[in-house]
């Protein structure tokens, strides 16, 4: 028999790892430059990194909190408004637009974009 203590733990680390598996990995680009953005509500990090192509960037926007069951379609909506944000801001600095060249989710969660300044 247990005592109240480690029934207690126990529980807790059952709960933790229940909701652990439950959750959605965030993904990172390599050698990325990141900062965080408030979208609707909900705490994006934007991590922009250039792919070698001149004035060309590949953008992922993701979550930055945990996720469980997350909204695939509300999250493609944060995640195209914040990569909005970032693409404007980017071409800006040049006097140029943002042109999208790809863009998908990742894991229902996460959104990537490639765009370059034109």
């Amino acid at each position: 028999m247990m005592n109240p203590q480690r029934l207690a733990l126990s529980i807790i680390t059952t709960l933790a790892a229940v909701a652990m598996a439950a959750c959605h990995d965030q993904q990172t680009i390599e050698g990325t430059s990141s900062r965080t953005l408030n979208v609707a509500g909900k705490r994006m990090k934007a991590n922009l990194s250039p792919t070698g192509t001149p004035n060309e960037f590949d953008l992922l926007i993701v979550r930055d909190a945990i996720v469980i069951d997350p909204d695939p379609a509300s999250e493609r909506a944060r995640g195209e408004e914040a990569a909005t944000r970032v693409t404007r801001e980017v071409c800006k600095v040049r006097s140029l637009n943002p042109q999208i060249v790809s863009e998908r989710m990742a894991d229902e969660i996460n959104y990537y974009v490639r765009f370059r300044c034109v």
